[in-house]
């Protein structure tokens, strides 16, 4: 039970039942974990180590902590004192935030009560301590560190660790105060570890950064204010002060002669804050040996002295900080709850959003959930193949049909005139070409002499103004000698786009399950293959070779005769006639046979790979996983086992969304 020779209470002030109700609202809302994701309104005692924090503390909880040079400056520590009718007790808890081995956040953060609750005051610093043994030795057991002896001989796993030790006092002398006690910052340690010091100061760093964060800066009277980390941490995350309270301790060692500037501090004249300063002192180390253990009452006598007595009275003491402290949270907290609501119901629909996004569990057969993806992939697929709604495929694809057709039409002849050619019998070339032929190295081209040589060599027993067919044969294949490559590349171009989209729809249908997507990849290319290897041979067995090895054919002969008549253009020579008559007959089959094969090769396509593929998916796919009729080299149970990564990150989103519904309906009680 509680002694009677413990400090009086600090408690009998104006905040009644609602602050009490406010504060502890706060703090189930800390231990659900949402201060990981919304910054809540936080008290954070920070300064250098030795700077007096811990026995401030202590005047503050009326519980002795911890001052060892081991535990104490390893983990962060929560006080939470909340004033009740009830008999004095104590509850230490540990609230698991971090990995700390993988530095790292838990998926989902939790407090874990420390033994049972403690009703003797004298009990709390050896179960605060076995607590931060705990958690700075994560691989074992908590409840091994209940009892037992704790040697320092012992090595800790951990240094230091970002986990927290909660200290929840409640009874009628406790304030309603919540504050974060973090480890005191140290310039170096007895081993020169670098990085322990870095540790602590990145976790001072991490807490005062937070926007909501009051800033308790302990500054120890002993050194010059502008020596101490905490006072230009504090600065450089409150640059104008606005959040910042500077406590100053241990006011006994103020040496003579430099009381002035501290009096200049407190008063705001020097080094201002918006918070302002307090001055207490609490029982030297002598004092404690000597037996005199009412601290406040020692106090108030050394503020009452000369030299202290000419300061604002409100500003001096460990019972008028509390009381500041203590109305500065609860505002805080009153300020902060509408938007902590707001923020919580917005966070909630986020991670629902997010879990929606995720595929669903299974919740039948694994066979029956493959089946259904399947089919869910195939029907994405032929959707996309007819192209009536879905038509991201074919615009991709459309591209490369328009690409082979541009190369089918560059394989035209292109007529030159030469410079053999007088004005009067030349021939006017430019109704057969275009624009973009000039200059083209790649266009095949005949000059008026070379036709005319074509069609003395093969006249033969034909009489003048007869045009040779033979001629007329080898300027056809002077073009369609072409067409093989462009087609065989529209052929490559478009499975390779039709690869890469299936690729796509396997990973966005099947994402969720690894080992499924690489055995579908694999059927899916498989079978791929085969249709891309079928449409090729017959390009080259058929369609190729009826263009380019058959003798000209048509039955189009309407087209054919008007663009003869077309390219004609009558002249009084009979020669240049007889070259004009044979340059419009090849100009016209030219085009009627180019369009006929840019039909052709895109329709085989799309009849002999496109489509043939689709039609044989589903039946392949069903049958080569054996989702129907197992088979002993496919265990699709296997395949149907989740991602990782999704089931780590579903994990997460469950643990944050149970997170916030928990504080959602605690919220959800206040009236604002």
């Amino acid at each position: 039970m509680r002694t009677n020779d413990l400090p009086p209470s600090l408690a009998h002030s104006k905040y009644g039942s609602t602050d009490k109700e406010v504060l502890e609202l706060l703090n189930r809302l800390r231990s659900f974990g949402i201060s990981s994701e919304i910054d809540l309104s936080t008290i954070v005692f920070c300064g250098n180590q030795s700077a007096g924090k811990s026995s401030l503390l202590e005047a503050i909880s009326d519980i002795q902590l911890p001052k060892s040079d081991g535990t104490c400056t390893r983990c962060p520590m929560e006080l939470r004192l909340v004033k009740t009718s009830a008999p004095w007790s104590c509850q230490v808890k540990i609230r698991w935030e971090y990995h700390d081995t993988e530095n790292r956040k838990l998926e989902s953060i939790h407090e874990v009560a420390f033994g049972d609750v403690i009703f003797d005051i004298h009990d709390v610093e050896d179960r605060v301590r076995r607590a931060q043994r705990a958690v700075l030795n994560p691989s074992a057991s908590y409840s091994t560190f209940l009892s037992g002896d704790l040697s320092k001989d012992d090595a800790n796993n951990l240094k230091f660790s970002k986990n927290v030790v909660c200290i929840d006092v409640t009874g009628e002398d406790c304030p309603n105060l919540s504050l974060m006690d973090l480890p005191g910052i140290i310039r170096h340690t007895e081993d020169g570890d670098e990085k322990l010091v870095n540790l602590i100061l990145e976790s001072v760093d991490y807490y005062i950064s937070k926007k909501n964060a009051i800033i308790i800066a302990t500054i120890t009277c002993k050194d010059d204010i502008e020596n101490q980390e905490i006072v230009k941490m504090a600065r450089d995350h409150d640059s104008e002060g606005i959040r910042t309270l500077g406590v100053l301790t241990k006011p006994d060692t103020i040496e003579q002669g430099c009381f002035d500037k501290y009096f200049k501090i407190i008063c705001g004249h020097s080094h201002p804050l918006n918070l302002g300063y307090y001055a207490v002192r609490n029982s030297t180390q002598a004092e404690l040996l000597k037996g005199d253990t009412d601290a406040r009452a020692v106090e108030t006598a050394f503020f009452k002295t000369d030299v202290w007595r000419h300061l604002p009275p409100e500003r001096l003491g460990v019972p008028n900080l509390t009381k500041q402290l203590s109305s500065l949270l609860i505002a805080a907290i009153k300020r902060q709850l509408p938007g902590i609501k707001s923020e919580v119901i917005i966070k909630l629909q986020e991670v629902t959003n997010r879990l929606g996004d995720l595929p669903q569990v299974i919740s039948g057969h694994p066979r029956l959930e493959a089946s259904k993806l399947v089919g869910v992939f195939t029907r994405h697929v032929e959707c996309e193949i007819q192209a009536n709604t879905n038509t991201d495929l074919w615009c991709r694809i459309y591209p490369h049909f328009m690409e082979f057709r541009k190369r089918i039409r560059a394989t035209r002849l292109h007529f030159k005139a030469d410079a053999q050619t007088t004005p009067s019998n030349s021939v006017s070339f430019h109704e057969y070409n275009e624009p973009e032929d000039a200059g083209n190295p790649l266009l095949p081209s005949i000059t008026h002499q070379e036709i005319e040589e074509l069609i003395q060599k093969y006249r033969g027993r034909q009489i003048e103004g007869f045009t040779p067919y033979q001629a007329f044969r080898k300027l056809v294949e002077k073009s369609n000698i072409h067409w093989k490559d462009p087609a065989l590349a529209c052929l490559s171009s478009v499975a390779n786009e039709f690869l890469q989209y299936l690729e796509e729809e396997i990973k966005n249908v099947f994402a969720a399950y690894p080992l499924l997507s690489r055995e579908i990849s694999s059927i899916v290319r498989r079978l791929h293959h085969k249709h891309q290897e079928a449409a090729k041979n017959l390009l080259e067995t058929v369609m190729i070779p009826m263009e380019t090895k058959l003798s000209p054919f048509t039955w189009n002969h309407d087209h054919l005769i008007y663009h003869r008549d077309y390219f004609r253009n009558p002249t009084a020579n009979q020669n240049v006639d007889g070259i004009r008559d044979l340059t419009a007959k090849v100009c016209a089959y030219i085009m009627v046979a180019h369009k006929r094969f840019t039909d052709n090769v895109p329709l085989s396509i799309d009849l002999i790979f496109l489509r043939e593929f689709t039609e044989q998916l589903h039946e392949s796919l069903v049958d080569q996983l054996g989702i129907v009729n197992p088979k002993d080299e496919v265990n699709v149970e296997m395949l149907m086992e989740e991602d990782e990564g999704i089931l780590a990150e579903r994990k997460s989103l469950l643990a944050k969304h149970e997170c916030f519904m928990k504080a959602f309906d605690e919220l959800d009680r206040i009236i604002f």
